[in-house]
């Protein structure tokens, strides 16, 4: 069963622009390491601090693939040096799962 998981990052006030930056450099890591492509949203409008919301999601072939993803991109170099980044520049981050309705 296929699974589509969002991730809703709120970037550090001032940040946006490097944090997109960096979710970029993140997907065409998964990319490259988990063969999956994802895609980047910023909201036009909506509650709350829309300015420095990114979303992100990413389709897995199953639950059991998400469970493996961390400690494949984990044990990426580039993903490594990446990680130290993230904990500046994103200040929360909810992840979100969805499976397709048949």
């Amino acid at each position: 069963m296929k699974v589509m998981v969002r991730t809703i990052m709120e970037a550090v006030p001032g940040k946006m622009t490097e944090a997109l930056e960096l979710e970029k450099k993140h997907m065409a890591i998964a990319n490259r390491v988990l063969g999956i492509s994802g895609k980047c949203y910023r909201p036009l409008s909506g509650g709350g601090d829309t300015m420095n919301t990114i979303i992100s999601e990413g389709e897995f072939d199953s639950l059991a693939a998400f469970e493996a993803h961390p400690q494949k991109m984990g044990a990426d170099p580039e993903m490594q040096a990446l990680m130290p980044k993230f904990e500046e520049l994103i200040e929360s981050m909810e992840v979100e799962f969805y499976m397709p309705v048949p």
